[in-house]
Formats: C-alpha cells, sequence, structure tokens
C-alpha cells in the first residue's frame, strides 16, 4: 500500500530541551493505519480580504477550515495565519493548502502524532495543519501549548510555520534539518536543504500515513 509522509512540530521540542478545501485533495488519511473520520473530512474554503488586500494569497496557496467552523470565523481565524505566513515566501511551496483544524477536534483527529504537536505538515498531499489556538484564544488549550512549549501562542505560531516550512521546502522529515531551516528563516537568510537521499529513504518509518 502506497504510503505518505507527515512531518510533525512535535519533536523539535525534543531537540530543544535535551472534508478537505474545494480545490484541494481528496479525504486526508493520517495515524498509523488510522484514517481520519469521515465526519472530519469537511472543510471551509477561507475567502482574503478586500478591503487594501493585504492578505490575498497566490492563487497556489490554498486556505481553508476543517469541519465546524462556519465562514465568518474561518475568515476572521484566516487573517491571522495569512499575516503570519506573509513573513515568508511560502509561494515556493507551489500549490499548497493551510488547514485550520479546530482545538476542539485536534486530538480526536488520532493523527499517530504527538497531540500537543500544534502543527503538522503531509507533504505528498501538499499539505499544512495549524491548530486553532495559535491563531486565536482558547483558554485551556491555549494555557496547555503556552506551558508545554515555554512560549506563547503567536511565537509558537511563528515557529510552527517556520519548522513546517523546513520539512515541506525540503520535503524531509529529519526534525534537526526542519529545526535547522527554521533557524534560517527567522533570520532571513536563504533556504539551503542538505537532507541525505538515504535520510529521505528512511523517512517512512518516522510518522507515516498508509
Amino acid at each position: 500500500m502506497k504510503k505518505s509522509i507527515c512531518f510533525c512540530l512535535v519533536a523539535w521540542m525534543f531537540l530543544q530541551s535535551s472534508g478537505q478545501a474545494q480545490s484541494g485533495p481528496g479525504p486526508t488519511r493520517s495515524g498509523a493505519n488510522n484514517e481520519i473520520p469521515s465526519s472530519l473530512v469537511a472543510a471551509v474554503p477561507s475567502q482574503p480580504r478586500t478591503d487594501g488586500e493585504p492578505y490575498r494569497s497566490p492563487s497556489a496557496q490554498q486556505f481553508v477550515c476543517n469541519i465546524g467552523y462556519g465562514q465568518k470565523q474561518c475568515d476572521k481565524e484566516m487573517v491571522v495565519l495569512r499575516e503570519a505566513l506573509a513573513n515568508y515566501h511560502v509561494a515556493q511551496l507551489g500549490n499548497w493548502t493551510w488547514v485550520l483544524v479546530r482545538s476542539e477536534d485536534w486530538k480526536a483527529l488520532k493523527l499517530g502524532l504527538d497531540p500537543d504537536s500544534p502543527a503538522f505538515t503531509c507533504y505528498p498531499k501538499r499539505e499544512t495543519f495549524i491548530e486553532q489556538a495559535l491563531v486565536t484564544q482558547v483558554p485551556v488549550r491555549g494555557r496547555e501549548l503556552v506551558l508545554k512549549w515555554k512560549m506563547g501562542t503567536r511565537d509558537l505560531l511563528d515557529l510552527a510555520i517556520r519548522h513546517e516550512l523546513g520539512h515541506a521546502l525540503c520535503n524531509d522529515a529529519n526534525e534537526r534539518n526542519a529545526d535547522r531551516v527554521a533557524k534560517l528563516l527567522e533570520k532571513g537568510k536563504p533556504v539551503s536543504c542538505e537532507a541525505k537521499a538515504e535520510a529521505k529513504e528512511k523517512s517512512g518509518h518516522h510518522a507515516s500515513l498508509n
């Protein structure tokens, strides 16, 4: 069975301390031999702002909110994500989908990944998922993330974006490499991908989708 690779933010913390869119792909499968429940596979496409158009994205970039969002709430929260993404050259990714998932649904996705990681990327499907608590106040979950990651949610959103871009731009599941790219992005330096082919071949043993 064909395998897809999911890249997660979770290992970054370990290293430091040691359905879908209207124009998006088909239903996302995740977890170790687990599929996202069909009740969670639905989404609301976000509509870019038109007053001054500061957050309008290239057509290749799709922005959607997972099931449970209304259009107004989706658009409001997506503005925060768009603003954060505007700090980086996400157009280099080409066709890509950014998905907001409600915090109350995050753990229910049963991704086979640490639920305390608030972001993950599925490169073969060209999707990055971001938890709602990073873009708006979700009192209980927000406090959990602040305590877990030792930083505010907006700083964590920026870290999540940089780290996931590290995975996505280099198509590399290696957490140290993603962390290295994240630091380059933070400093405004050009991104270089140094992953070895052997490392990529073994990435299927990381966090995989079936």
